[in-house]
């Protein structure tokens, strides 16, 4: 879903949501239940609907809330199990999650599986219904889909995707409470990785509050587990830096810099950590890590030259620069990186040339990356505003490998006003990189 990927360079929101599937199944040979004629009823109008039409399954369960309707006051757990079943199939989940809380309280241990089946079903159901409002721009139905996911099931991902959307409409505090929640459901087996995006959103906001200290405890009590886990570790180090332990942190950069077993994405988040603690010289050298295992990721390449800059080294970035803008000839990022490496470098009317020169051109692309996604997927996201390009534009893409050979070419067709281009492609070779070329019409 959303994923929010920080960077020396700028703050990236960027979303890679994927529906789940779910497989109902409701009663085992362990677990079994006195009869209920309303249940009964209302089972027997469910039964056979793997291959009913939509209309038809709507009819079944409408017939089958009829029923059990009719006992719904019974102390029979089968009956708020089947309750809840029915209405989650609805559409009703507030009224599918009362059910299952219902069934918990009157169910034997042994029974709990049933519940917990309804109860992932009902999760699948709204965690995908909020990835089809966020697609579609519908943010507020995301949220709601979202928090009354976690309603059903605790799952960090729920909990993460709530969390930015609260963030990106300002409810700092909102999207603070939503990660505590997360952290304090205590979900057994939690993915290392959300669980680290979720320590790491929260950190972040708490330090955009200006509350350090929570910040640190935070990161503090997620690496006492991942101790090795240097994306939370450089967080740590920079506010340990804030609040006066310049040698705490610094121990901890020059351990992090001395890693020889990083992947070039955490050679990013390193430098994304290093940057925003104002370590430049670091920083530039863990974006030189990053490009050392990956010399085509844009984002490694944007900040390795942003970090030089400031650390002020501008002069032996110009090249790699000017690479950015040829690869990326409309990125407003890219223009700006060489106009500065330019300007730094006291090469003043060159540093003028690239900037009317990025004004001059027909459209303006604020955000273009690439993010890898399971089973060979790669997700292209474009965010862009026009200036003189109008109707139907055709944009060339390049896909490169680990040595810069094209593995794949793709032209997309889009709208000069659109404003957004996303698209997934499939690759039998892992890719390093993209670039693109100029629009045609």
């Amino acid at each position: 879903m959303l994923n929010t990927v920080r960077t020396g360079a700028r703050t990236v929101a960027a979303a890679a949501l994927a529906s789940i599937v779910a497989t109902p199944g409701l009663f085992g040979q362990e677990c079994q239940f006195d009869a209920n004629p309303a249940a009964s009823t209302a089972s027997e109008a469910i039964q056979d609907l793997t291959e009913a039409t939509a209309a038809d399954s709507l009819a079944a369960f409408t017939v089958a809330w009829e029923a059990i309707s009719a006992d719904l006051d019974s102390d029979n757990p089968v009956v708020p199990l089947l309750a809840a079943q029915i209405q989650i199939a609805l559409g009703d989940f507030a009224e599918g999650v009362g059910f299952l809380d219902r069934y918990d309280e009157l169910s034997p241990p042994e029974c709990a599986e049933h519940g917990d089946a309804q109860r992932y079903n009902g999760w699948v159901r709204l965690y995908n219904a909020g990835v089809s409002a966020y697609s579609a721009g519908e943010n507020e139905a995301a949220l709601e889909a979202f928090m009354l996911a976690n309603e059903f099931r605790p799952d960090l991902r729920s909990y993460s995707n709530a969390a930015l959307l609260q963030a990106s409409t300002g409810d700092n505090a909102g999207a603070i409470e939503t990660y505590r929640a997360a952290l304090a459901a205590d979900i057994p087996d939690a993915d290392p990785e959300q669980l680290r995006n979720t320590v790491r959103g929260l950190g972040d906001m708490l330090m955009d509050e200006g509350r350090d200290e929570e910040a640190a405890e935070t990161y503090g009590s997620f690496l006492a587990t991942y101790p090795d886990d240097v994306v939370i570790k450089i967080r740590y180090a920079g506010v340990l830096a804030d609040q006066g332990r310049g040698d705490e942190a610094t121990a901890i950069y020059a351990e992090t810099l001395e890693r020889t077993d990083l992947s070039y994405q955490q050679w990013i988040e390193v430098g994304a950590g290093l940057y925003n603690a104002q370590n430049y010289d670091d920083a530039t050298a863990a974006f030189g890590k990053s490009r050392e295992g990956n010399p085509y990721n844009k984002e490694a390449m944007e900040n390795f030259v942003n970090a030089s800059i400031q650390a002020g080294r501008p002069g032996p970035v110009i090249a790699l620069a000017d690479t950015l803008t040829t690869w990326y000839p409309y990125d407003q990022l890219a223009h700006q990186l060489r106009a500065q490496s330019l300007g730094r470098a006291d090469m003043n009317d060159e540093a003028m040339a690239a900037m009317a020169e990025e004004q001059q051109l027909p459209l303006s692309f604020t955000f273009a990356q690439m993010a890898a996604a399971p089973d060979g997927r790669y997700i292209v996201q474009i965010s862009f505003t026009t200036r003189t390009a109008s109707g139907t534009i055709q944009i060339p893409f390049e896909f490169v490998d680990i040595t810069g050979a094209v593995a794949m070419t793709e032209t997309r067709t889009t709208e000069a006003d659109a404003g957004n281009l996303v698209f997934e492609i499939q690759s039998d070779v892992p890719l390093a990189g993209f670039r693109y070329g100029t629009i045609g019409g």
